[in-house]
């Protein structure tokens, strides 16, 4: 019901992450092997990217092998490679096969008899139930077929961290110990657990995390985004106001957006007396259908989610700390104050959330990292579990009228611009420690906040604490090139008395690689978009949408 990956004409945007796996493709083909990693929550789009891919390699000397990884035992597995890697080799040789392993097998016999051979000894080992020795002989087909045929293995493991719910023992060193081997074979695993596939990549992997690329797929970003919702949205187009506030709810979330645009067109078209529906209650209603009425698809992915991750056990202390995060209670110190408790393995349990991707920690920081989930758990899960009276009609309202305050105060931020919303920014910072760039910062707590227009897309927010300052240029529209980071490089001073001590360049338009390379050779901070964002969100703020 939630996770069809998308392909042919459904598919969208991902230009640049195709334009990668395209290039590692050309490269195998000259005989560099890179393999490759894509990660990022479910959802994200990462199965319908490596089905789009697969149905666009097209070459007689390249067989894609494409695996999902989802609940089965290892022999349905095995059986699944070695009749994809027949099929897909008759496929490259311009034959339509019928898939059907022993099909498969007999129109094969005579072009691959040695593949056949091991395909043979797998089989017999699974028989015999010697799953280990069948898991290593199927690791060294595409070598095998390699020399049989002349054509390189692109595989593709879509979920690659159920390799480990096989009965094998050590699966994951074993991979790696063929893979380092195998330079005519290029690999590309996926996984929705981003802190477990990196933790296999690091550490049951350590050898060969350099071999392997790792790509994060996260929502679409928000010009790809305002694309999409166009192009769904045809029939009902969707004001700006209200596009910008579905994309910074949804996190550019393909999912969420498509589900969320749905029932607004619905919505939109149904008319009524007069005519089509004011668009903002639209909105109001498809929201609150979606996200609080039981049957609504995101309210049951929400609470699938939660009985998914969280054991029967443990999911009462859990989801209190979560319903804590999600209230706006994003430090330790915080959180018991509104938990109203000391509780000792708090720290445990923070730690336990974070090792399941449901929430990130940065400095001193934890926040959940669906911005979606958190808003359906502060203002659905936690108004359910709290009412006193069980009216449901009553529920109902109070959250359509929670998205209302919401929408409103939202458009209230939006409207504030660039300047204002960095201005703000600097005038939230208490000393913090945040992560930036793998390092600890502290966020000074200013004194003053000021901000001064340059130029007539060029802002500059300054503030001070003591006798140091920082200074901040924020570039909108066009894109920021070398003379910007001259100009911020060269500041002296912003009043008299005061030392510059930190710089940072926001390019809302993006910016070019040599401005990029000045600004950290000079040390001065890049803020894009997505780091502006991250921080806006770590400071309880909306994300910018542009």
């Amino acid at each position: 019901m939630f996770i069809e990956p998308v392909f042919g004409k459904k598919f969208f945007g991902r230009e640049e992450i195709l334009a990668t796996l395209h290039k590692r493709v050309t490269a195998i083909k000259g005989g560099y092997r890179q393999n490759l990693a894509l990660t990022g929550p479910m959802l994200a789009g990462k199965s319908s990217i490596l089905r789009h891919f697969l149905g666009s390699v097209r070459s007689s000397d390249i067989v894609p092998i494409y695996i999902e990884m989802n609940g089965e035992d290892f022999r349905s597995f095995s059986t699944r490679f070695m009749a994809s890697l027949l099929y897909q080799y008759l496929v490259s040789e311009g034959r339509q096969p019928y898939p059907e392993f022993d099909r498969l097998r007999e129109e094969c016999a005579e072009a691959l008899p040695v593949t056949l051979r091991q395909i043979d000894a797998i089989c017999e080992a699974l028989d015999r139930k010697k799953e280990n020795g069948a898991y290593e002989k199927l690791l060294d087909i595409t070598s095998i077929f390699k020399c049989e045929t002349g054509k390189k293995c692109i595989v593709i493991l879509d979920e690659f961290h159920n390799l480990a719910n096989f009965n094998l023992k050590k699966p994951f060193q074993v991979f790696g110990k063929f893979i380092m081997v195998q330079k005519n074979t290029m690999y590309i695993v996926s996984s929705s657990q981003k802190t477990l596939l990196k933790e296999i990549l690091s550490e049951k992997l350590s050898l060969l995390f350099g071999n392997f690329e790792v790509i994060d797929v996260d929502g679409f970003d928000n010009q790809t985004a305002r694309s999409f919702i166009s192009e769904e949205a045809k029939d009902a187009p969707v004001p700006d106001d209200i596009t910008s506030y579905i994309i910074q709810l949804s996190q550019g979330n393909p999912f969420y957006l498509e589900t969320i645009l749905k029932r607004f067109s619905e919505k939109a078209r149904s008319s009524g007396d007069q005519g089509r529906r004011d668009p903002k209650e639209c909105l109001l209603d498809s929201l609150a259908e979606l996200l609080y009425q039981s049957d609504g698809i995101l309210n049951q992915y929400f609470t699938n989610t939660i009985n998914f991750f969280l054991e029967k056990k443990a999911r009462k202390t859990l989801i209190n700390v979560l319903v804590s995060i999600a209230r706006g209670n994003s430090q330790i110190k915080s959180m018991r104050r509104d938990m109203a408790k000391s509780d000792r393995a708090l720290g445990e349990k923070l730690e336990k959330l974070k090792s399941m991707d449901l929430i990130d920690k940065n400095g001193v920081f934890y926040k959940i990292q669906d911005r979606l989930f958190e808003f359906w758990l502060r203002n659905v899960h936690s108004l359910k579990a709290e009412t006193l009276v069980d009216d449901m009609d009553i529920k109902y309202l109070e959250f359509r009228d929670t998205v209302d305050r919401d929408f409103l105060e939202f458009c209230q931020f939006n409207s504030l611009g660039a300047e204002a919303t960095v201005r703000m920014l600097f005038s939230s910072f208490r000393n913090e420690r945040v992560c930036l760039n793998m390092n600890d910062r502290k966020m000074p707590l200013f004194g003053d906040v000021d901000s001064r227009r340059l130029s007539g897309n060029v802002s500059e927010i300054a503030g001070v604490v003591d006798n140091s300052s920082w200074v901040c240029h924020v570039k909108e529209g066009d894109i920021m090139e070398e003379n910007d980071i001259l100009c911020l490089s060269g500041q002296k001073n912003i009043q008299r008395g005061t030392k510059i001590v930190r710089k940072i360049a926001v390019p809302l338009g993006g910016i070019e690689h040599t401005a990029f390379l000045l600004a950290k050779e000079n040390n001065i901070w890049v803020w894009d978009i997505k780091k502006l964002n991250r921080m806006l969100r770590l400071y309880g703020k909306f994300e910018l949408v542009l």
